[in-house]
């Protein structure tokens, strides 16, 4: 019995499994549990590109402006568009109330979230930081970096992220599971390969995923 599940989830959470689990033939309560899987072990990997992303982008934006704090400078000369001046001032205001004034640029760094990185890789300001700065951020990559390819995908792993995080079920895609964890660990892989094998080694998507689309075969759950 999953009734405890459905209440405590909401009638209209788990019936979105009752749906995906009828098309699959299986249980809605293990179709959750494998979403749970999925979810705990591409949250590793998307984890690590987050945070070497973010630092990538701010040692590089940090030799374009000749000072490790450029977001004040990028700031002062309002290149910011509006979204990203909002995210900005928001981290400075709570770290300004939890630390002192005392907080570090590290900090800053940290405590602005993925989606202010990811988006700093959009068209408008591919001439201010992409050309000059973000570019070169992937050295190791085969060929030169797109900016609308690495934005394409960072939004999407940005996407799936948000998902893991508010418990969604990212199993409505299950086959495209392995695109989604190959491309995160191919853009660390571009900016330090041996980092990427790290956090390779240290989650185990890969044997879940293997486990379950050996066993359901034809079986996945698609949108």
């Amino acid at each position: 019995m999953t009734d405890f599940l459905k209440a405590a989830l909401s009638s209209e959470r788990w019936q979105t499994y009752e749906v995906l689990a009828e098309a699959a033939s299986i249980a809605p309560k293990e179709l959750y549990h494998r979403n749970i899987l999925y979810s705990k072990e591409l949250y590793v990997i998307l984890g690590g590109l987050e945070v070497v992303l973010r630092n990538a982008y701010h040692t590089k934006l940090s030799q374009k402006y000749g000072k490790e704090d450029w977001l004040s400078e990028v700031l002062s000369q309002d290149v910011f568009y509006f979204q990203h001046k909002k995210q900005l001032n928001a981290a400075i205001k709570n770290l300004t109330k939890n630390k002192h004034d005392k907080y570090r640029i590290a900090d800053l760094v940290a405590e602005l979230n993925f989606g202010f990185w990811v988006h700093l890789t959009n068209a408008p300001y591919e001439q201010h930081f992409w050309i000059p700065a973000l570019r070169h951020c992937f050295p190791n990559k085969f060929g030169p970096p797109v900016r609308q390819d690495l934005e394409a995908r960072l939004k999407n792993l940005l996407g799936i992220r948000n998902k893991i995080a508010h418990l969604e079920p990212i199993i409505r895609n299950e086959s495209q599971l392995i695109q989604v964890y190959t491309s995160a660990y191919d853009i660390i892989s571009w900016i330090c390969p041996d980092t990427a094998i790290w956090f390779d080694q240290s989650n185990n998507f890969k044997d879940v995923w293997e486990k379950y689309n050996q066993k359901i075969r034809g079986k996945n759950v698609h949108q």
